[in-house]
């Protein structure tokens, strides 16, 4: 019913020129006047979205008692093969006990956000004829980067923060955190070197191979 009829693609934006009635749609792609994604398209996303969100705000547990625990989701999950120790058990007190913790999460989420933001507003261009501005989308894009890097400096710190003030290694009994922070032995180190030197060389390798 929302889907039907929608707009053709000798539509001429901003006027009822080859408009359509539909209001939700599926149709993928850019509209090929704007070189923008279908306004229908994102109103039926975010429509979806909303959906989906209002669905999953009732897997956790709040206030009312409805759903899961997120503390017994966290404990129970203990990685195979023992390399993670007692894996997140006691992850979420240590969580609840640190505001440096929490604000450090808080602040790389919206980081990694910030940052997906700033590559979207170019690949997936929502405004109307934005892609055939490049100077604005250069603009958006080296701005939400910025943001994006002070945010995770924030995140860093305090994290940093939370090591030197919160974090003691023995109310965690050996979980995931301890140990990703133990001492390492050399030979580990070297190890991670010898794993990341290919994922570095690739990229480089196959920039040489397509500009020859």
């Amino acid at each position: 019913l929302y889907a039907q009829n929608p707009d053709s693609g000798s539509h001429l934006f901003g006027t009822s020129q080859g408009a359509g009635t539909a209001i939700l749609t599926l149709l993928g792609g850019f509209h090929p006047q704007t070189q923008s994604l279908w306004l229908t398209d994102i109103a039926h996303h975010h429509l979806a979205i909303a959906f989906i969100f209002l669905v999953a705000g009732h897997m956790y547990r709040t206030n009312f008692g409805i759903g899961h625990s997120i503390k017994d989701l966290l404990e129970a999950h203990i990685p195979p093969g023992g390399r993670l120790g007692r894996g997140h058990k006691g992850l979420y007190d240590t969580i609840n006990n640190s505001i440096h913790f929490q604000l450090g999460l808080a602040l790389a989420s919206l980081g990694v956000i910030t940052s997906l933001v700033a590559q979207h507003m170019y690949s997936l261009p929502a405004y109307a004829f934005i892609a055939q501005d490049f100077t604005t989308q250069a603009a958006l894009y080296t701005h939400h980067q910025y943001i994006a890097g002070f945010i995770m400096t924030g995140a860093f710190a305090h994290g940093a923060i939370f090591f030197i003030r919160d974090y003691i290694r023995n109310r965690m009994r050996i979980n995931v955190i301890v140990k990703n922070v133990r001492p390492r032995k050399a030979s580990e180190v070297i190890s991670q070197f010898k794993l990341g030197q290919p994922l570095l060389g690739c990229p480089i390798l196959l920039g040489a191979v397509m500009s020859t």
